[in-house]
């Protein structure tokens, strides 16, 4: 193995830096992993690194390197700090490709309309793989290729298919798809037809349009018995997801 970079101005360092940004995942294809255990999860998930840079003290990162015929640089910690978006990041930080986005599925799906924050994208990304969901990223939401969707995501990235789309409604009715929007209060109870789910999730602040809620087949409202107004996204809708699997 080479010897440690030791500058952060390393043009090897530059390329992990300009991926903190999504402008520079647009034009570069790439996004960062942080950490041994998702890294880990990709490698199971066949993928490829782009490159690998890790710690002089991550033996973890130098075996599975060398058990996939991939070759990681060594750089000093202040060093894997800064390639790293996290502010305290752990060794490795891994840029790997973003996938092309897959179209939708006849499988049930959670549409994510204009859900701006990586952490409840990325929550919601892995509750949908816990629970068997595929994830369509739509409107306004977050990149789900960012790495802090991806921190968030905690391997689930890997699991499921993720796609987009400019009209999920009508693309998951051409599918075959029922779609339910979620809405705070006046919705249905959930329940479970004899089609898959489309299960649309509207932005933290103001919830589903009323075009999308007036154009889904059907509402639905979660029953609260206590005096909580609403849930936060995440957690609504993998209590959604979870409800609806379960029926």
């Amino acid at each position: 193995m080479d010897p440690a970079i030791t500058s952060s101005s390393n043009p090897v360092v530059k390329r992990f830096r300009k991926l903190h940004r999504a402008r520079g995942r647009r034009e570069t294809g790439f996004t960062l992993l942080e950490g041994p255990t998702l890294f880990a999860l990709a490698a199971d998930a066949g993928v490829i690194p782009e490159a690998v840079l890790m710690g002089e003290s991550d033996e973890a990162t130098q075996v599975l390197c060398a058990e996939r015929g991939w070759e990681p640089v060594l750089v000093l910690a202040d060093v894997l700090g800064r390639a790293a978006e996290s502010i305290h990041p752990q060794s490795p930080v891994v840029m790997i490709a973003i996938p092309p986005p897959s179209p939708m599925r006849t499988r049930d799906t959670l549409i994510l309309r204009d859900v701006s924050d990586p952490g409840n994208v990325g929550t919601m990304i892995r509750s949908a793989a816990a629970f068997g969901w595929d994830v369509c990223i739509s409107g306004a939401s977050v990149d789900p290729w960012s790495p802090k969707v991806i921190r968030a995501g905690a391997g689930a990235h890997f699991a499921l298919q993720i796609s987009s789309s400019h009209d999920p409604i009508s693309d998951a009715r051409n599918l075959g798809l029922e779609t339910v929007a979620t809405i705070v209060s006046d919705g249905l109870d959930p329940a479970r037809g004899e089609q898959p789910v489309a299960l649309l999730i509207g932005s933290e602040n103001s919830g589903l349009s009323p075009e999308d809620i007036g154009r889904a087949d059907r509402t639905l409202t979660l029953p609260m018995s206590g005096e909580t107004e609403s849930l936060n996204a995440a957690v609504a809708a993998s209590i959604a997801m979870y409800a609806l699997g379960r029926l």
